[in-house]
């Protein structure tokens, strides 16, 4: 493998970030670099590159829509899905947690993503194999994703190495060299596939086996999501606007112009899209693609609390979550646009 080097740019900041942000302390091991454990995080230098009550790309809806879940200043935080008070389920927080929210994974050593009990924070799997390129003062771990079923996670370094294990037995089942650092990584609703964004392109892999059965043109820094039926892959062309490719040829099929977009997420009846877009105004949206017999209008749903909104559906479809680094979560009713509940905050790092 070629020796590759890097600008310090927004991406990297946010895998910083999110690294500090996952849980650090230091305990040197034979190769000389530091052990994270999995103890408390440590946010004050998290702050110091992008102050953050959470992270936005880790909020996550409980499939029984009972609860909603982001990595937090607390570690991880629990909100009910109707608002309130947040309960802190684990002191430190996550890169990714399981679909039935029992799991979370976390960088830990030089290169190892552990699969940690939320409840009791017990380590139950350490995943190896991702190489060390001797980062000084964070994880060199970038991405990590469960996928839909739980039987995988996939992890990404920074040099843009793709590993996917197996969560039963921690054994490694796929790998992959992109060549670039990886933006997001996200498994298809049946596991068969994982699209990884790295540079201006989606790669669609196989998980089982690491080869590539796709790509298409997408923008840095905007995850593409799955239709929960897996025919349609949608995210962001490399001119801002919201898009979606057949899952099968991989063509665009559909795109909604004049948008500068910067999340996408499909309905659970796969028939239309929450789009937080247009840095001007910072909206949420909702888009009815005419592929997915709808409109093909868009329609403004509310203002989204911050540019830097990841969305999500509640699993009925009637709510839209909003997280915000610094805003942090928040509510809209999808059928009047008004708030749906009023979220506590974590605090803001000292």
């Amino acid at each position: 493998m070629k020796p590759r080097t890097y600008a310090l740019s927004v991406p990297i900041v946010g895998v910083l970030a999110a690294a500090l942000l996952a849980g650090c302390a230091s305990d040197p091991d034979r190769d000389g670099c530091d052990i994270s454990a999995t103890g408390t995080a440590s946010f004050s230098l998290a702050a110091a590159v992008a102050p953050s009550r959470l992270v936005a790309g880790s909020l996550t809806a409980g499939s029984d829509g009972k609860y909603v879940v982001a990595s937090c200043t607390d570690g991880t935080c629990r909100w009910n899905a109707g608002g309130g008070a947040y309960e802190t389920i684990s002191e430190a927080g996550y890169l990714a947690i399981s679909p039935d929210l029992t799991l979370v994974a976390r960088k830990v050593g030089c290169s190892d993503v552990a699969l940690v009990e939320v409840d009791g924070d017990k380590e139950v799997q350490r995943l190896e194999g991702l190489p060390n390129p001797k980062v000084t003062d964070a994880s060199p771990v970038g991405e990590i994703a469960f996928s839909p079923d739980g039987r995988f996670v996939a992890g990404a370094g920074l040099e843009g190495d793709l590993i996917i294990w197996s969560v039963e037995d921690g054994e490694e089942v796929a790998n992959d060299d992109l060549g670039n650092g990886v933006g997001s990584i996200s498994f298809s609703p049946d596991g068969s596939l994982v699209a990884v964004a790295s540079g201006d392109s989606v790669s669609v892999l196989e998980a089982e086996s690491g080869d590539e059965v796709g790509t298409v043109a997408a923008a840095r820094g905007v995850d593409p999501v799955w239709s929960p039926d897996g025919r349609w892959l949608a995210g962001v062309t490399t001119e801002g606007h919201p898009t979606i490719w057949d899952a099968t040829t991989f063509e665009s099929v559909e795109s909604l112009p004049g948008q500068s977009a910067t999340a996408v997420a499909f309905s659970p009846d796969s028939r239309s899209l929450a789009v937080t877009a247009d840095p001007s105004s910072i909206r949420l949206m909702l888009w009815a693609p005419a592929e997915l017999g709808g409109s093909g209008e868009a329609r403004d749903l509310t203002q989204a609390p911050a540019l830097t909104s990841n969305v999500i559906f509640s699993p009925d479809g009637k709510t839209l979550y909003t997280a915000s680094a610094r805003e942090g979560l928040a509510a809209w009713d999808v059928a009047t646009g008004k708030p749906a509940g009023s979220f506590d905050q974590p605090p803001m790092p000292e």
